[in-house]
């Protein structure tokens, strides 16, 4: 069997990364598309497969290479979630993105809505860490609760060695940690969707014998909030930072008031928090099944490693572990859905059947009652 070609488009941290991984299983054949010449030469000087230009424009290029794969991969949105999810019906490929955007992802669930019903194309959306891999556990852990259950889920992606009073680091992408930190938070209270402020309902966990703040941010659940108001009682999300994080960010948006002024607040942080790839991932759901029952925890920590003296990123790894065990299952026929798929819609007890999810589970989820 030939191998699948995959397409992935933008050439940052994600993409190669994303590419790396695809290109250790024989069955993908990966290839980068940017617009950036200069990118192009670094992917190439990596071994990594490249998507020539053809000299036409870069839509041309997109569309050209588009038709002769088996999907795209969107890494950077280089161009709108909705154009590329259209490009790719029109050429008979998969779609898949790792997109932080509750708006795009609404965007191509719109467009998909326009498709013939007998679509066998597969359109997901929010592939990565949150929404994706958190948002499966979140919806393993929904499917067996009941109606007066509250969930909150809590994900923190920081430095293993904090050097600044925030106790942060451009680990990410600053534009979705800003949309994280601005726009209305999706949850589930009183078993009705609430729209919640971010960075509010703060409060301090003990996670692995260290101390961590949580707050609410946006973005992670809102698919499942949607999907499980009235189901349960409560649902909500809140990002974890180290101690200290939440009162000097407070203190940049509103003291400084640089949240009328984001571009601002964006230019400061690209500038001025160091760039690491030396991270941590820690994700915890808290299960209260009733009022009355003792709280559940799920817990899961992961580390960066090294690879051939290189240190790589836990979020990345992740990341590109999900989406490409997305697209293992996907191009290898193992779903029994198409159309659009939704964050949380494929669980961890389906992508275990993808060796690629086999870099999620040294950091597989423990359980234990409070």
């Amino acid at each position: 069997m030939s191998a699948f070609p995959i397409l992935v488009i933008g050439a940052g941290r994600m993409g190669l990364r994303i590419a790396a991984m695809l290109a250790q299983d024989a069955r993908f054949a990966a290839r980068i598309i940017t617009p950036d010449d200069d990118a192009l030469a670094q992917v190439a000087r990596l071994g990594l497969g490249v998507a020539p230009a053809s000299g036409n424009g870069f839509r041309a290029d997109l569309q050209r290479h588009m038709a002769q794969a088996r999907a795209v991969i969107l890494t950077d949105a280089l161009v709108p979630a909705a154009e590329v999810a259209r490009l790719a019906a029109d050429c008979g490929c998969h779609y898949l993105d790792i997109l932080e955007d509750a708006a795009a992802s609404a965007a191509v669930a719109a467009l998909v809505a326009t498709l013939p019903g007998d679509t066998t194309l597969c359109f997901a959306s929010g592939c990565g860490l949150a929404p994706g891999h958190v948002t499966g556990l979140a919806a393993e852990a929904l499917a067996s609760v009941g109606q007066e259950a509250e969930v909150t889920v809590f994900v923190g992606v920081l430095p293993a060695h904090p050097t600044n009073r925030l106790g942060y680091a451009n680990i990410w992408s600053i534009d979705s940690l800003i949309g994280e930190y601005t726009a209305p938070c999706v949850a589930i209270r009183s078993g009705v969707v609430a729209f919640l402020p971010p960075l509010t309902e703060a409060e301090t966990l003990n996670l692995g014998g260290e101390t961590y703040e949580a707050f609410t941010t946006a973005g992670s659940l809102d698919a499942l909030a949607r999907q499980y108001a009235g189901r349960v009682g409560a649902l909500e999300f809140k990002t974890l930072r180290y101690p200290g994080h939440l009162d000097y960010l407070q203190f940049l948006l509103d003291d400084m008031g640089l949240s009328k002024r984001l571009y601002q607040l964006r230019s400061l942080l690209k500038t001025a928090l160091p760039q690491t790839e030396d991270d941590r991932v820690l994700i915890a759901l808290r299960i209260r099944p009733s009022p009355d029952a003792p709280e559940v925890w799920i817990r899961q920590f992961l580390q960066a490693s090294t690879h051939a003296g290189q240190c790589q990123s836990a979020i990345g790894t992740a990341t590109a572990a999900h989406v490409c065990a997305v697209a293992d299952l996907i191009c290898g026929e193992k779903l029994l859905v198409a159309g659009f798929i939704a964050p949380g819609t494929i669980g961890p007890a389906h992508l275990r059947a993808s060796p690629f999810f086999d870099l999620l589970d040294p950091g597989k989820p423990s359980f234990e009652a409070a």
